[in-house]
């Protein structure tokens, strides 16, 4: 299934500016994380538009020449750092806001999933964070918009007070200035928005005080004195500290300028919240979630079943029933991480049924499957202590928070399990295999139990039983 975008068919030239660094400039896409079609079942199908050169993701500091001396490189190294950090925070954030949202709690199961499926694919790590810098950026336009909201609060409130003073001369004051704060505020956040939404965009105030004071020192007088002095102590020094930064690369104004300045501010302004907005691939991660979580409630739903049925009733016959589902829920547990990672890679439905295939790679790394499945379920069991007693209403998605931290890692080791044993060729040695094998019995045994008592401490009582967050959807609940 392809995607037709209901915008109007026009050429679209690109910026004559290669320095915007805006939502609507030139960016470059992560070639590691290649985009994949939305219900596409195998590599025929087409690709979603990333070749839009007006919805790219740009590097902070390709506008520059590369650093040379090793103070700058260490600085632009940090600020690569703090920014991918800041990306995975706004990406953890993301994935759960979404996940206390009815319908699109799958698409948050289904990023899990992606990220599990490219690590099995490629076997590395790095590759289950996907599209960091474009959360980076979801993160950088809420936390501004909300950082600048904050000074039209407090005008808000000092107007509330002094009108609830009968006869205040004060309050018109108060109100004028309200009005007026509010039409700066706003017209400020707009601006940084149509700048691209960077943390930078937002306190460009800030900023310009250092981006003049460099320019004029590589204008003025100071700079034949430097030239002198540092160039031929330290060149390399020199002329990464005496290169200016663009003025669109930094400056709202500018940049507004610029897209005036082209005649097209509106058109490129619409293509590019378009291209980011499909970009996210959001029914690519609703469908793949909808399907593992389908999978694994398939999976899931007669051992589960049954070992409800012996809670039920204190009969043999019940009881017999509720062991015979404790340890069959105790061998699905065995496969169904690394099924639902195979599944991913594969983006089959039916790559979910296939335990024959996971227990082939298990042969070729059984110690690493054995950690990797240690982990996933020493991951789960914290979990369920949030689940005793529910928190007040407002607070109810800051579980999700805690869901989001103790899933991820397991979704990305398991996929790197099952990636490693892909790319080896011959199976482990038997004694190893064998060891692994009886290592896992008691951690599922184990992880069963422990589930089995959480119906007497969950609020949800038996019903909990079904809520495996540990592989359907990330939060203990289908909907909050």
């Amino acid at each position: 299934m392809s995607i037709k975008s209901p915008l109007p068919p026009e050429s679209r030239p690109a910026i004559a500016n290669p320095v915007s660094s805006t939502l609507f400039a030139a960016e470059a896409v992560d070639a590691q994380t290649p985009v994949v079609p939305f219900l596409a079942e195998d590599a025929s199908q087409p690709r979603l538009p990333t070749d839009l050169v007006m919805a790219e993701m740009v590097d902070e500091w390709s506008t520059l020449p590369p650093a040379q001396s090793w103070p700058v490189k260490a600085w632009r190294l940090l600020c690569f750092t703090l920014a991918w950090l800041f990306g995975l925070a706004s990406l953890i954030g993301c994935l759960a806001a979404v996940s206390v949202v009815p319908l699109l709690q799958f698409a948050s199961l289904g990023y899990l999933l992606e990220a599990s499926g490219r690590v099995t694919r490629s076997g590395k790590l790095r590759d289950g964070f996907i599209d960091i810098r474009r959360f980076a950026r979801i993160g950088s336009l809420v936390a501004g918009t909300w950082i600048m909201l904050l000074p039209i609060r407090f005008i808000a409130g000092l107007t509330r007070d002094a009108e609830a003073i009968p006869g205040n001369p004060a309050a018109p004051v108060w109100r004028i200035a309200l009005t007026i704060c509010t039409v700066l505020m706003v017209g400020h956040i707009l601006l940084a928005w149509y700048s691209g939404g960077k943390l930078r965009h937002f306190f460009w105030p800030l900023l310009a005080p250092f981006q003049l004071g460099q320019r004029l020192l590589n204008s003025g007088l100071v700079a034949p004195a430097m030239r002198r002095l540092l160039k031929p102590w330290w060149p390399t020094l020199y002329e990464d500290l005496f290169t200016p930064l663009p003025w669109t690369s930094w400056f709202p104004p500018a940049i507004l300028w610029a897209g005036l300045w082209r005649g097209r501010m509106y058109v490129e302004a619409r293509d590019a919240v378009w291209d980011f907005v499909v970009g996210l691939q959001l029914p690519h991660y609703f469908w793949l979630g909808l399907r593992g979580f389908i999978g694994a409630l398939l999976w899931l739903a007669i051992p589960i079943t049954m070992l409800t049925a012996g809670t039920a009733q204190p009969k043999p016959v019940a009881i017999l029933v509720g062991w015979a589902g404790a340890l069959l829920l105790a061998a699905v547990l065995l496969y169904l991480p690394f099924l639902q990672a195979h599944f991913a890679a594969e983006n089959r439905f039916s790559a979910m049924f296939a335990w024959r295939e996971v227990r082939q790679q298990f042969r070729r790394a059984p110690l690493i499957f054995w950690f990797s499945l240690l982990a996933t379920l020493a991951f789960a069991l914290p979990l369920y202590l949030l689940k005793i007693e529910p928190p007040p209403r407002p607070l109810l998605w800051t579980l999700s928070v805690f869901f989001i931290l103790f899933i991820y890692p397991a979704r990305l080791f398991t996929g790197w399990a099952l990636g490693y044993a892909r790319r080896r060729e011959k199976p482990s040695w038997f004694i190893l295999r064998l060891c692994s094998r009886f290592a896992a019995i008691p951690v599922v045994l184990l992880f069963v139990l422990i589930v089995f008592f959480t119906q007497y401490t969950s609020w949800n009582g038996v019903a909990s039983l079904f809520e495996q967050h540990a592989f359907l959807v990330p939060v203990p609940f289908l909907g909050m």
